[in-house]
């Protein structure tokens, strides 16, 4: 029987990361959960990397002051993701980050954030990137407003055979400036940065701005889609001998 490939996945202190978990076992993948709160992992003995959501991207990790706009933070969760991310870029091993990993991911690259979206786009908010139900709590379904424009011929159209995806979303940082190594391969029509992959070489790199593990049931395969996309790239860049024998 093949073993399952192993993926560290990265979430807050205190996290269980349920849907993140289930959405990669279902896509054939075994998990492996981490935080900043032990021992910095490894990813000598894992086959890809996959950063989750969370709470707000320090400042501090792409250069800028201390904003009031800014939630909860994690210093100690930036600076592990942002070795690791560096470290699976020099391994060329696949990675998938979500939401709040795409924040990191494009600042530990180089890049900056936008602090706060209704801050900064005042009235030329038309789109809804956080739904706050009746409980106080963000929705976690799909926004039907929330559409993603697909850069053709990017991995994220090749994944989802569409250019133009109705998805879920909960945040209030966003890409500012991209980093140099990236390219953005999706908005929506206010021109907030939904997708980013990157101009390195990888067997798979995908960042997205909303939550497909929580869309799974919601949205006829999509969401299902980017996590099988993901497993399969980490277990063919497993068995390929090649990348094993360093030939």
């Amino acid at each position: 029987m093949t073993t399952p490939v192993r993926i560290l996945v990265t979430t807050s202190r205190g996290n269980k990361a349920a849907e993140y978990l289930d959405a990669l076992r279902e896509a054939g993948a075994e998990p492996i959960l981490v935080d900043a709160a032990g021992e910095p992992p490894s990813l000598a003995h894992v086959d890809g990397l996959m950063l989750a959501g969370g709470v707000d991207v320090d400042p501090a990790s792409y250069g800028a002051s201390p904003s009031s706009l800014i939630g909860r933070t994690e210093p100690e969760r930036d600076e592990l993701e942002i070795a690791l991310l560096r470290d699976a870029r020099e391994r060329k091993l696949p990675t998938f980050c979500i939401c709040r990993g795409l924040q990191l991911a494009n600042a530990a690259f180089g890049g900056t954030l936008i602090a706060d979206i209704p801050a900064a786009l005042g009235n030329g908010v038309d789109v809804r990137h956080d739904v706050i139900g009746a409980t106080g709590r963000s929705e976690r379904g799909v926004i039907a407003e929330h559409i993603v424009r697909i850069e053709p011929g990017s991995l994220l159209a090749q994944t989802l055979r569409t250019l133009s995806i109705a998805t879920g979303a909960r945040h209030h940082q966003a890409v500012d400036r991209c980093a140099d190594d990236l390219r953005i391969t999706g908005r929506t029509d206010d021109g907030i940065v939904e997708a980013l992959e990157a101009r390195f070489e990888s067997p798979f790199w995908l960042a997205v701005q909303w939550h497909p593990e929580s869309t799974r049931a919601l949205d006829n395969g999509a969401s299902k889609a980017l996590f099988s996309a993901f497993a399969r790239a980490v277990e063919v860049d497993r068995a390929d001998p090649c990348e094993q024998n360093c030939c």
